[in-house]
């Protein structure tokens, strides 16, 4: 068992590394400091910064939640276990992916690791790629937030949950449709072959685990919490500097550009509204359990598919999405899920506005 623990320490590690993390710590403390004085000279570096502040402290708690998730599905659940109880046909796989997506209490930022371990796990891409789009959306907390932020409009919430479904639907029949041929796992090849949950698990059915297990039952119970530790630990860092760096672009794109909708955008048509919400959504890098809020102030400017393409795009697509998916896949595979992320919403809530008469 020792071994395997060592193993898991000399496996080539992609991210930040402790020592890195100090740094950054250290440049950010004296970036912190000196903001007032960058101000003056015209950088509005103070309200980059509590821009940043707003957005991280949003998203990391439930970043924090799909690690442990995630890492708890790597450890725990074997790929035996997921090969005999996932279902395996297409129509099954993708309702069992609505389903996980509705019961699980996953924001856009925890959804990207839970995403990674199922596919290591052997989860067909298909169903993977249908909860990625799904749970953001359609989970309970996203629900409940939307509703609240729409107390005179409780269409909202409705609309948002059932254009959420069809689109991560439709999304993921993509893959079923035009099977992604090649390796999507960024750092597949420095994996065991059945991913790296399958050396604890086969560890413990060593005739020397089952013996020490015999003598003191403890100790196959203390290697899965010390492999669990050690993925959750590797996953926090890889993703999290590029979290960082999409809020901190995120932060300062919104600085920037303002919060005022420009005024020859108003009086145009649905598909100029729908593709400027969609754009605003991928920019502001918002967590899904609180961009019904922002979503509230445009509802009097912008239709209703222009603010659902605002509610459904944004979860599944926005500048630290993307980066926390480069983490872990290929740039090939993330480039097809952003075009077809971005081709379904905008077709999904142009035809919505045809039904409107919009």
């Amino acid at each position: 068992m020792t071994d395997v623990i060592q193993a898991e320490r000399q496996r080539p590690r992609r991210g930040l590394n402790f020592q890195q993390f100090l740094v950054t710590a250290l440049v950010t403390a004296m970036l912190i400091t000196a903001a007032p004085l960058l101000d003056a000279t015209g950088i509005p570096v103070s309200s980059i910064l509590s821009g940043s502040i707003g957005l991280m402290l949003q998203a990391f708690p439930f970043l924090l939640i799909g690690i442990l998730v995630s890492s708890a599905i790597e450890t725990f659940i074997s790929n035996d276990f997921i090969a005999r109880h996932f279902p395996r046909s297409t129509l099954g796989g993708l309702i069992a992916a609505i389903l996980a997506g509705l019961c699980i209490p996953v924001c856009d930022c925890a959804t990207v690791p839970v995403f990674a371990r199922l596919v290591h796990k052997g989860v067909p891409l298909a169903s993977a790629v249908t909860f990625l789009c799904a749970a953001p959306i359609i989970n309970p907390v996203v629900i409940w937030s939307t509703w609240f932020a729409f107390p005179d409009k409780p269409e909202m919430p409705i609309l948002r949950f059932i254009f959420g479904i069809i689109v991560s639907i439709v999304i993921g029949l993509s893959f079923v449709i035009f099977p992604h041929r090649e390796e999507v796992l960024r750092n597949a090849a420095s994996l065991p072959e059945q991913g790296r949950g399958h050396v604890v698990h086969e560890a413990l059915r060593t005739p020397e685990a089952s013996a020490e297990s015999h003598d003191d039952s403890r100790n196959g119970a203390t290697l899965r919490i010390r492999c669990f530790m050690q993925h959750a630990y590797h996953d926090m860092f890889q993703i999290v500097p590029y979290m960082l760096t999409g809020i901190l672009l995120a932060s300062c794109i919104r600085v920037i550009g303002g919060s005022n909708v420009p005024s020859w955008l108003q009086d145009h048509g649905s598909a100029i509204a729908i593709a400027f919400m969609m754009a605003l959504a991928f920019v502001s890098s918002l967590c899904s359990s609180s961009d019904a809020v922002i979503a509230r102030g445009f509802g009097t400017l912008f239709p209703v598919p222009a603010v659902l393409g605002f509610l459904v795009f944004g979860p599944i697509l926005d500048i630290k999405n993307v980066l926390m998916l480069r983490a872990m896949f290929t740039r090939r595979f993330v480039l097809r899920i952003a075009l077809s992320t971005i081709a379904v919403c905008f077709g999904v809530m142009l035809a919505l506005a045809g039904i409107m008469g919009l």
